[in-house]
């Protein structure tokens, strides 16, 4: 089977930069759910069910993308593109007329399948704009678009929120932004259905080729990385607060700041890097740091600890999540590159549950000190595993 991709000869093609502004777009919608919780209050939806309602779109998200997942290639992309971003657009508009639990459940579920099914179809479709020689480059302007909206649009929502426009308008207004992706995709439709007529575009991945993806060593290995890291992080980000006001930091909330504005700019200045370097060992030694920052978070007593162990954890984080991607896109045959892309976001989701689960475990029994020991754990096993990674 040939397994050449359409690899252009530079990174930012226009199709590349297109996609790139398709998921930042998308991404921006999801960062405006900033106060949702504060919107279930004022609905009067019962307490014991706001955390259900608000990751039931996780919960779909993590249910459809390893359905869809193998079913994804660049002949079809753009067709599930277009059917995720139609649905993510009818369920902005649907929040305005939910008003009750089931309701509520409903609509978030409909947001969190159509979204990742955007997601899914655009990783499959992306894989072929990025070189491989730039993977490094390519997941960090990936991840930094997908960063990017939660540094800009909660304040604006915020802002927006004190000048009396409630979060089912902004919503409004967020469904109307999304036709501008739709736009994009049909207004890139030649680039991307000549790659779909490619005479060489591979089809659907079947039950045994299926098998045999998942029967690489490096690939499990990735996965199970991906799942140890984001279960580790989801632990520091739900629980980081708690542990601040134990502490007596003024204002824990200023520790994910100042972390994800050291992230951007590990990723804005560090891009180019990332691909002169041995992936699978720099992955390896961020990681020994994060279990270190981990240790040092458990003891840290002052705001000045504090803050500098955000500025060391946005370091290793900024690191370690680009080329952790970029890694797994190397280690995959040209074939397998957007399916197991796509793994590792499954992984994530995994990570986003089982975080809080054990780490609301290991805090009623243990206490915040054993808490991140635990994390440092994971993040010390990672590093071990990505070590014996073969491909850099």
């Amino acid at each position: 089977m040939n397994n050449t991709t359409a690899s252009p000869a530079g990174l930012l093609s226009k199709e590349f930069i297109a996609l790139n502004g398709i998921f930042f777009v998308a991404a921006c919608t999801t960062a405006a759910f900033f106060q949702f919780q504060q919107h279930l209050q004022k609905l009067g939806i019962d307490p014991a069910w706001a955390g259900f309602i608000i990751g039931a779109d996780s919960l779909a998200a993590f249910i459809i993308q390893p359905v869809l997942s193998p079913f994804l290639h660049r002949g079809n992309a753009r067709k599930w593109m277009l059917i995720g971003t139609s649905g993510m657009i009818a369920a902005l508009f649907l929040y305005g007329n939910a008003a009750t639990i089931h309701a509520l459940i409903s609509v978030r579920i409909l947001h969190g399948a159509a979204f990742i099914t955007l997601v899914a179809a655009l990783v499959a479709m992306i894989v072929d704009f990025i070189p491989p020689e730039k993977s490094g480059q390519g997941f960090s302007f990936l991840s930094l678009v997908r960063l990017l909206p939660y540094a800009m649009v909660p304040p604006l929502v915020s802002f927006l929120d004190g000048r009396s426009l409630d979060l089912p308008s902004v919503l409004t207004y967020a469904a109307f932004i999304m036709f501008i992706p739709l736009m994009l995709i049909f207004f890139l439709r030649t680039s991307f259905n000549a790659i779909g007529k490619d005479a060489h575009a591979p089809q659907r991945i079947n039950l045994s080729e299926l098998k045999e993806d998942l029967r690489s060593r490096d690939v499990i290995i990735l996965l199970a990385v991906n799942l140890l890291l984001y279960t580790s992080y989801t632990i520091a980000f739900f629980f980081l607060k708690g542990f601040g006001a134990l502490i007596g930091i003024g204002n824990p909330g200023f520790f994910f700041t100042i972390a994800t504005a050291t992230m951007i700019m590990i990723r804005l200045g560090g891009a180019a890097f990332f691909d002169k370097t041995n992936k699978s060992k720099v992955t390896s030694l961020s990681l020994a740091g994060l279990g270190l920052c981990n240790i040092g978070l458990g003891h840290t007593q002052g705001e000045i600890s504090f803050f500098i162990l955000s500025i060391l954890f946005g370091i290793c984080w900024g690191i370690v999540m680009p080329i952790l991607t970029a890694l797994m896109f190397d280690v995959s045959p040209s074939r397998f590159r957007g399916l197991n892309v796509n793994l590792s976001l499954v992984m994530l989701q995994a990570g986003f549950f089982f975080g809080p689960f054990l780490g609301g475990i290991v805090l009623a029994h243990s206490g915040y000190v054993l808490l991140f020991y635990c994390c440092a754990l994971l993040s010390f096993l990672s590093a071990a595993l990505t070590w014996e990674v073969s491909k850099p």
